[in-house]
């Protein structure tokens, strides 16, 4: 995801695989050409609401989507009970405090601001997940990405994401009805890093990536609201009221995201759990006819199947990020991406030898990366696990078209859909504490027995990784959650 010059995205490892063929797009049609978007809201937007649920209920999860309906199997999860925990206050001022706040109103100094936010930035094609949340209390600006090395943050507009609208589109010549407008969050070494080519769509903090707001108790979870002090009104308004009269303002100057702890049926999950095959694959000596489950677990030991695999992961990639992460650790989470580290290095640096990891994505997502805005395809790549509902045909991803009678081709979708993408992964993350910790493990004999993650950089897929510990061997994928009201 990549907004603007230099920010590592963590939609795609520099890793040199196979992909599948497809037939050769144009020169003009290359996403290389097509990094600005229009920034057009037109009168055929759908206004967003607070209930846009597709059956006209409560408002479902974070889905930004119009008309898409909610996958069954994981409505209790995007319908939860919420609790306020606390907010993350910044004073976007050059020394401006950056602040854990109880809801009591005691406050934590978590680190400052180095360089303040003096605009917002349109999101690129890049990251087309932008359009697909909003805030859990129904509002438009919200937390969009939260990661260990920058948040990123949707301020405007307030309009819903219709796919239906995207069938057959052509980058090059399809008109956009709408571009998210960004605020980004960066850690202590960007400051040094973009000397004299500061982003004025960014924030510089020092506070060091992979803790405090970036992997530390304060971060906070995708979908979290935005809200701003209206000084005028002295009170909290949600920060879409700020750009209403003029969507090209200046950020304002007090911001507020609050965090939230899902409840439902008295408890917050405590995991979630991949099989990692689909129909067809064999795994640790096993051929599966079906694909692999998607599961969501509770402290008291129910598990209930959410979603399928619809392509395994078999290697591990360089994504941006992955170098402030422990191993373990989640990179990034977002509407269209899950991100875990598998490198030991942690920190700032330029050498992307030292970045590791994997990626879980949603399915519709995918294709129309592929298929429609012509970037590389994660499809048939082993650094990516695809997502699909439950009893989808992995090979409609061979089928290049992103909606199949009336719908997307993988209905009813996981884009934005939690609890894989968005309202509960968080990357708090203690190396001395996992109880206390979002991370992931593996089971190399579907599940019987656990293992921490292996220790991976650079680029591995089943033609260059040979140890048991490879990925694909790993039979089950576990992510383990965790709700830590900070500081």
């Amino acid at each position: 995801m990549v907004p603007a010059r230099r920010a590592a995205r963590s939609d795609t490892p520099h890793a040199t695989t196979a992909r599948r063929r497809r037939t050769a797009r144009p020169w003009w049609a290359s996403i290389a050409m097509i990094a600005l978007l229009v920034p057009a809201t037109t009168a055929n937007a759908a206004p967003l609401t607070k209930s846009p649920s597709p059956d006209g209920g409560a408002p479902s999860g974070i889905t930004n989507m119009a008309g898409a309906p909610m996958p069954p199997h994981a409505m209790p999860e995007n319908r939860p009970r919420l609790i306020a925990q606390f907010h993350v206050e910044i004073d976007n001022v050059t020394g401006g405090a950056i602040e854990h706040v109880t809801l009591d109103g005691r406050r934590t100094v978590l680190g400052h601001v180095q360089r303040p936010a003096t605009s917002t930035v349109k999101a690129n094609d890049g990251f087309w997940a932008s359009k697909y949340s909003r805030a859990v209390d129904g509002t438009a600006g919200h937390l969009l990405a939260t990661s260990v090395y920058v948040l990123r943050s949707k301020v405007w507009p307030e309009e819903s994401y219709d796919p239906l609208r995207y069938e057959n589109f052509d980058p090059a010549t399809g008109e956009r009805d709408w571009t998210t407008s960004l605020l980004n969050i960066r850690p202590d070494r960007y400051i040094g890093a973009d000397h004299g080519k500061w982003l004025a769509d960014t924030i510089y903090t020092d506070i060091p990536g992979g803790s405090g707001i970036f992997g530390g108790k304060s971060s906070l979870p995708t979908g979290s609201p935005l809200t701003y002090f209206d000084e005028a009104k002295q009170s909290w308004l949600p920060i879409a009221d700020h750009f209403r009269g003029d969507p090209d303002a200046a950020p304002p100057r007090r911001l507020r995201f609050t965090a939230h702890r899902p409840v439902v049926r008295n408890s917050s999950p405590t995991y979630i759990e991949f099989e990692n095959w689909a129909a067809g694959d064999t795994v640790a000596g096993r051929t599966h006819s079906r694909n692999g489950g998607i599961y969501v677990g509770y402290a008291r030991g129910h598990k209930r199947r959410i979603a399928d695999v619809v392509q395994r992961v078999e290697g591990i990639g360089r994504f941006g990020g992955t170098e402030f992460a422990h191993v373990g650790q989640m990179d990034t989470n977002h509407p269209g991406a899950l991100t875990f580290s598998t490198s030991p290095y942690v920190g700032f640096s330029w050498d992307e030898n030292v970045r590791g990891g994997f990626q879980i994505v949603p399915a519709n997502h995918v294709k129309f990366l592929s298929n429609d805005l012509g970037q590389n395809s994660f499809i048939d790549r082993p650094q990516w696990l695809i997502v699909g509902p439950i009893g989808s045909d992995p090979k409609r991803l061979n089928d290049d078209r992103y909606i199949i009678d009336g719908k997307p081709s993988f209905s009813p979708g996981w884009e934005a859909v939690a609890p894989v993408f968005g309202m509960y992964a968080r990357t708090t993350f203690d190396p001395d504490n996992l109880a206390e910790s979002t991370y992931f493990e593996v089971s190399y004999d579907h599940g019987e027995t656990w293992q921490q993650s292996p220790q991976l950089v650079g680029v591995h897929d089943p033609s260059n990784c040979q140890a048991q510990t490879c990925p694909q061997n790993w039979t089950n994928i576990r992510v383990h959650l965790i709700y830590p009201d900070g500081p």
